[in-house]
C-alpha cells in the first residue's frame, strides 16, 4: 500500500533533465489522466481528466514559502510527482504566487499534456519558465499502448493543445519529451511521423527519453542506445534532439549526520516522489554509500520499504 502523502513539496533532489530541482506534487497517489506503462511511481488507480483542488492550495503555498525561506540551492521549481500536476486546479495560483513573491526561480513544468487543450489552464501557465510536455504515440495506437490514456484524450486533443500553447507563449521554453519504447514506437515509420508532428510543434529542443527506472509492466526495456541514435537524426530535421543522459550531480546534507529517524524520514520522502536505488539515494540525498546499502535493509526488515528487481539492479518503493 502506498503511503498517505502529508506534504507537496520534496527534494531539492538532482534531476536528469534540470539540475538541482525543489519538487511540487498537488496529487495523491496515483491519479492521472494517464496510466503509463514506463511510470516509476506505478500503476495509476484514479484514472482521470477532472480538475478540483485536490491539496488545499492554501496549504500548498505556505509550505512552499516555508521551504523556500531557507533559501536552498536549486536550479528550478518543477510541478511533477505521482500525477498529472495539471490537474489540480489551483496550480495557476501556486504559479502566479511564485511569479509575485519568488520571481528569480526559474519554474518548470512537466505534464503529460492531456489537458493544454483548455483555454484556461494554457492561461494559468502563463508565468512559467519551461514546459516539458510528453508526446509518446506518432499515432493513435502507439499512444495508447503507451499512456493508456483517459478516454477522451486523444492524439488529435495532445497535438491541439501543444499547438494553442506554443502559438500563445513562444516566450516559454518548451522542450518536448518522446519516450521511446521498443517494440511500440522505435520503428523508421514511428521515427517519420515523429518529426512530421515535431515540425508543427516547433519545440525549443525534443529530449528522446528511454527505461531507467522499472515500469508498470514487465516487457518494456531500455532502448537500444544506437536507435535512439537513428531516432533522433530523424527527429533532429524538426528540431535540436537531445538523448537524456543519468544525472549523477551529488547533493549534501547540511545538517550533519542524520540520525535513524532522520534516515527513515528522508529516504521515504524521495521514494514517495520515485523509486530509487541505493546508488539513486547516495545521490539524491548525500548520504555515504558505506551507510545506505545496510540502512535499507534495515527499513526492509521493520517493512517500511519493498525491494523489486529493476534495469539497473534493485529498487525500492515504500511498503
Amino acid at each position: 500500500m502506498p503511503q498517505n502523502k502529508t506534504k507537496c513539496v520534496f527534494g531539492p533532489v538532482p534531476s536528469r533533465r534540470l539540475g538541482l530541482s525543489l519538487g511540487i506534487d498537488l496529487l495523491p497517489f496515483k491519479t492521472c489522466s494517464m496510466d503509463c506503462v514506463y511510470c516509476e511511481c506505478g500503476a495509476t488507480t484514479n484514472l482521470t481528466c477532472v480538475r478540483k483542488e485536490y491539496f488545499p492550495t492554501d496549504a500548498v503555498i505556505a509550505e512552499l514559502d516555508a521551504v523556500l525561506a531557507k533559501k536552498p540551492k536549486i536550479d528550478f521549481v518543477t510541478f511533477s510527482g505521482v500525477g498529472e500536476p495539471t490537474l489540480h486546479s489551483g496550480i495557476g495560483r501556486i504559479i502566479s504566487h511564485l511569479h509575485d513573491h519568488h520571481s528569480g526561480l526559474p519554474v518548470c513544468l512537466l505534464t503529460n499534456a492531456s489537458l493544454l487543450g483548455d483555454p484556461g489552464l494554457r492561461k494559468e501557465l502563463r508565468y512559467i519558465s519551461v514546459i516539458v510536455p510528453s508526446l509518446d504515440g506518432s499515432n493513435e495506437e502507439e499512444l495508447f499502448k503507451i499512456n493508456r490514456q483517459e478516454k477522451s484524450v486523444t492524439l488529435d486533443s495532445v497535438m491541439k493543445g501543444l499547438l494553442a500553447f506554443r502559438t500563445e507563449y513562444p516566450q516559454i521554453a518548451m522542450w518536448l519529451e518522446i519516450f521511446i519504447v521498443p517494440g511500440v514506437n522505435d520503428s523508421p515509420g514511428s521515427a517519420e511521423r515523429f518529426r512530421q508532428l515535431v515540425s508543427q510543434i516547433r519545440p525549443d529542443k525534443v529530449q528522446l527519453n528511454s527505461l531507467d527506472r522499472p515500469g508498470v509492466v514487465d516487457w518494456i526495456h531500455p532502448a537500444d542506445p544506437e536507435k535512439l541514435d537513428r531516432i533522433a537524426a530523424v527527429i533532429g530535421r524538426a528540431a535540436p534532439v537531445e538523448i537524456v543522459a543519468r544525472h549523477k550531480k551529488q547533493v549534501e546534507i547540511k545538517n550533519g549526520q542524520p540520525d535513524v529517524e532522520q534516515y527513515n524520514e528522508l529516504i521515504l520522502k524521495t521514494l514517495r516522489s520515485r523509486p530509487c536505488t541505493a546508488e539513486d539515494l547516495v545521490s539524491t540525498l548525500g548520504i555515504p554509500a558505506d551507510r545506505i546499502e545496510p540502512h535499507l535493509r534495515r527499513m526492509e526488515r521493520a517493512g517500511l520499504v519493498i525491494p523489486e528487481p529493476g534495469t539497473r539492479g534493485t529498487f525500492y518503493r515504500p511498503a
